[in-house]
């Protein structure tokens, strides 16, 4: 019997576990399990013990991302561990791929799977089952006195994977009121993405390859939810949607009409080069925001996060007009505090490059980030983060401490080239520009909270004094004001 978990992250709604479900999908048929969601069982430490010692669980496989999950995979592994020693403990994700040596040799996790797990996870069931060599398999990583590293897992074409068993999931907690519909759940079209931007850990992890559903399997799995659902509002989980305009201008062709708003990501230029025809397929067939990584206002940075393609902080600018022109929110994301020997300059180019950004479209949402490494080799922005002193921990109970957590979260990460008022002055800034332009996916403001939060942000905003805004941080406590690059939708 085998347990796969999902452990908790922070998010102020559910989101359907589609990590496991994969690997769900891989066995379904050959060996029984449980899936577990710990954003919905919210007691794992007691709900998995009773779990293993009831169902006679031999293997445990949890997919684990940095931050919140990754705290609470240590300390349930580290507890299992102990509890049952004969128990398999199996982690899959973007932590331990990149982060592989590290958690094999922690002395509480048996197996790295990396990459996609799909073939690797059923694979090492097989040999532990029935006998095999575990060197055979792709993706794989353990240590037996030796941390071994198997050969790559090539991307697996998602086409050919089976469906997704839903059916081992309660799936109306995950059916939610956002700012996209008032029954949204999360969907995975693609794996991976063609750049290598070297700041993403989706870049580290895929290098450079993606492969898309077609458009006819999206709209068919999309109308399963509706059906069965009443969903109406759809949140790609890709990391870039956007990848083929082909593939976009034939799913929007077959959603126009069908009463569903969606929401993706993707990049400036690549969206910017796409055809009017296709932007205006899109708008009426429900797509009511992108998320768009504009990055930085520096054109030096942007080459130094190797972005790739051609995009410049010109195309932001020119995507942010037609967005506008055309009816859909762009949503602008922002790393501010690269490491860079000109800090400030950079900082406060930053902040007048997004409020002219604001100025040409005021609908978009601004997400802002403070940038921290991801090990990601012979990438030169984190080259350059350890020539300006850092380095991940080098035992992953060391990833409990709390500066790590944070690291993790992307607001307060571990940057020893930023200084206290570089960080004062990102949130000081962050929490003038959400007073004067609150953010529409926080379903709980009512006009009034936004016209209070206006109030107080607006003279701050047109005048540029961002120190010490202690009453605006005030009332955004008092309104428990969420941010979507915390919280999501």
């Amino acid at each position: 019997m085998i347990a796969l978990v999902n452990p908790q992250a922070t998010s102020w709604r559910y989101r359907i576990p589609l990590s496991v479900l994969s690997i769900g999908a891989s066995i379904e048929g050959h060996y029984p399990y449980e899936i577990i969601d710990g954003n919905v069982d919210r007691k794992l430490s007691e709900t998995l013990p009773k779990l293993i010692e009831e169902k006679k669980i031999k293997y445990i496989g949890l997919t684990v991302m940095p931050g919140p999950q990754l705290h609470q995979s240590i300390k349930l592994s580290k507890m299992l561990r102990n509890r049952f020693p004969s128990l398999k403990i199996i982690w899959g994700g973007y932590f331990p791929t990149l982060h592989k040596t590290v958690v094999v040799n922690s002395g509480y996790v048996d197996y790295v799977i990396r990459d996609q797990g799909d073939y690797t996870f059923k694979q090492l069931i097989d040999v532990l089952e029935h006998g095999g060599s575990l060197a055979s398999i792709a993706g794989l990583t353990y240590c037996n006195g030796t941390v071994h590293h198997n050969q790559r897992q090539e991307l697996i074409d998602p086409n050919e994977l089976p469906p997704l068993p839903y059916h081992k999931v309660k799936l109306a907690p995950y059916v939610s009121p956002t700012f996209l519909g008032t029954r949204t759940v999360n969907y995975h079209s693609s794996v991976g993405c063609p750049f290598l931007c070297g700041f993403c850990a989706v870049a580290a992890v895929y290098k450079a390859r993606w492969i898309g559903l077609t458009p006819e399997r999206i709209v068919t799995d999309l109308l399963w939810f509706k059906q069965h659902y009443n969903v109406n509002a759809i949140e790609f989980a890709d990391n870039n949607f956007f990848t083929s305009e082909k593939r976009t201008h034939e799913f929007s062709e077959r959603m126009v009409g069908r009463d569903i708003t969606w929401w993706g990501e993707g990049r400036p230029d690549t969206l910017l080069n796409y055809n009017d025809r296709t932007w205006q397929l899109m708008k009426r067939s429900g797509c009511k925001m992108i998320f768009f990584g504009a990055e930085s206002s520096s054109q030096k940075i942007l080459d130094m996060m190797d972005k790739g393609g051609t995009q410049t902080p010109d195309t932001v600018i020119e995507l942010a007009s037609k967005a506008r022109a055309i009816g859909i929110v762009p949503e602008f994301s922002f790393v501010l505090g690269s490491p860079s020997d000109v800090v400030d300059e950079d900082l406060e180019k930053d902040i007048e490059y997004i409020k002219k950004i604001k100025r040409i479209n005021p609908q978009s949402e601004i997400i802002i980030y403070v940038y921290s490494p991801v090990f990601f080799e012979d990438a030169e922005l984190f080259e350059m983060a350890k020539s300006h002193g850092f380095s991940y921990p080098t035992s992953l109970d060391d990833w409990l401490e709390p500066q790590w957590l944070n690291h993790d979260l992307r607001k307060t990460p571990v940057t020893p080239w930023l200084k206290a008022k570089h960080l004062r002055r990102i949130k000081n800034f962050e929490r003038v520009l959400n007073a004067c332009f609150p953010t529409n996916s926080d379903l709980k403001l009512h006009n009034i909270h936004r016209r209070i939060m206006k109030f107080l942000g607006y003279w701050r905003y047109q005048l540029s004094v961002y120190n010490a805004p202690y009453e605006v941080a005030a009332i955004q406590r008092y309104f428990r004001y969420r941010q979507p690059e915390i919280e999501g939708f």
